[in-house]
């Protein structure tokens, strides 16, 4: 396979795992606010740590002087300056799809490109204005269906498999961050003071980990919360089963490499699964979840760099002669919305905080 046919398949399934993300934390948000709108809470406290999860808090400061959830919504969801956005995301995942349309089947750039002109269209800016909630549903539907096709057109090759790691990829990413707006609270449980059951049950519910969770465990215990989300690797969105199904894309995408020729990204992943499977809550915890979570990012990170120079960058070099462009004007080959031709090559790691 092309690396550039490669790249561009891969961010096409980070693209809409992002949006999909995105509609989770929204609406889990909302559905939060409600239950504790009761309490007379300020609503900036919900709408912060959801700014604080994507990233985004400088960019909507420069917008905006207050944290307000209707700001918040617009500016993560439909607006077209923020690179970040759920439209933007979505812009990107149909214009990567665009660049590989003879590689992928006629239902999964229909079912992409059918959810752009819906969130790009007049029907979904009102939708978004007026019931928010039916948006991000429209949009988390839109990502089950493009999972679900791809699952069932794809075949099990080359196209396959760099699907997977894109979408396995920016999941775990995505449930780390999660799970880091979450390190302040405390582990105590009610009737303590301390105890906040709401955020931990709003945290199941964004990741829909709430009926799977309560089938093993009756009490929101934050410390098992914390395990199954993490460590558990039956659970599709946790991070350990995330990283154990991109370590089974990187093997068979390099299933010709020995012990010795093993490819770097296969590697780092290999080592986190290890570290992972043999962590226990406890460890982490003490380790402090914050400070675990930032080093998880950063290994991350180093996995998605890894599959870049590998797959692409290298791949690209491999192909060049003694007379062709020198290595600083190798540009990737995925769509990146709003990225300017010097910026691609850092875009291809995860999103930073």
């Amino acid at each position: 396979m092309l690396s550039r046919v490669a790249d561009s398949i891969y961010w096409m399934a980070r693209y809409v795992e992002r949006a999909e993300n995105l509609s989770r934390l929204l609406l889990s948000t909302q559905d939060l606010l409600l239950d504790a709108g009761a309490e007379g809470v300020d609503e900036a406290q919900f709408w912060q740590p959801l700014l604080a999860t994507t990233g985004d808090e400088e960019a909507y400061s420069k917008l905006h002087k207050k944290i307000k959830g209707k700001d918040v919504t617009e500016f993560l969801a439909v607006r077209s300056d923020n690179p970040n956005s759920m439209l933007n995301s979505i812009r990107a995942a149909r214009e990567n799809a665009r660049t590989v349309r003879d590689q992928i089947s006629d239902e999964i750039w229909e079912s992409l490109n059918s959810l752009r002109l819906f969130v790009e269209s007049a029907e979904g800016k009102a939708m978004h204005r007026t019931q928010s909630a039916a948006f991000y549903e429209r949009v988390l539907r839109g990502s089950y269906q493009f999972q679900g096709i791809a699952d069932s057109t794809t075949p099990r090759g080359e196209i396959w498999h760099f699907l997977r790691l894109g979408t396995c990829l920016e999941r775990a990413d995505k449930m780390s961050r999660l799970l880091d707006t979450c390190s302040g609270l405390s582990l105590e449980l009610p009737p303590h003071a301390q105890a906040r059951p709401l955020r931990w049950a709003a945290l199941l519910r964004s990741c829909s980990a709430w009926h799977a969770f309560q089938a093993h465990h009756r009490r929101l215990d934050p410390s098992k919360i914390i395990a199954y989300l993490l460590l558990d690797e039956t659970f599709p969105r946790s991070i350990a089963c995330c990283v154990a199904e991109a370590e089974t894309a990187l093997k068979s995408l390099c299933a010709d490499a020995g012990l010795k020729g093993m490819p770097l990204p296969l590697r780092h992943v290999g080592r986190l699964r290890a570290d992972l499977a043999y962590t226990t809550v406890e460890e982490v915890l003490a380790t402090g979840l914050h400070e675990y979570i930032d080093d998880l990012q950063l290994r991350l990170n180093q996995i998605g760099e890894a599959i870049f120079q590998t797959f692409v960058q290298h791949a690209e070099l491999s192909q060049l002669s003694d007379d062709d462009a020198p290595v600083e004007s190798i540009a990737p080959g995925a769509y990146h919305a709003h990225a300017d031709e010097d910026l691609q090559v850092q875009q291809q790691q995860q999103q930073q905080q």
